[in-house]
């Protein structure tokens, strides 16, 4: 049996949304994997800035602790009383070095 032009125009069709369908799945699939290494990425992003940001955070709770300690320190000489001595004792050579300005 001899096939029709319009059985042939079907069978073209066919193939032709077979094709379309193909392709249409590679590129889902292309997509797919391009969004999973994004994914990827940017969970490996989002891990160095939590990794920076507890480093930033130490850094800043370390650079508090050792402005607590010589704070602290300061405090311990200025009560001390080697430091009021030597305070009193240069004091008249302060109060003539502002006079002399």
């Amino acid at each position: 049996m001899p096939t029709t032009p319009e059985e042939m125009r079907l069978r073209d069709t066919a193939i032709g949304l077979k094709v379309e369908l193909t392709e249409a799945n590679y590129q889902r699939e292309k997509y797919e994997l391009a969004n999973a290494e994004l994914r990827n990425e940017i969970q490996d992003l989002n891990d160095r800035l939590w990794m920076e940001q507890k480093a930033s955070q130490q850094a800043a709770e370390n650079l508090h602790r050792t402005i607590a300690m010589r704070d602290a320190e300061i405090t311990a000489i200025h009560q001390s009383h080697t430091w009021r001595i030597g305070f009193f004792v240069m004091a008249p050579l302060r109060w003539i070095k502002r006079s002399k300005r």
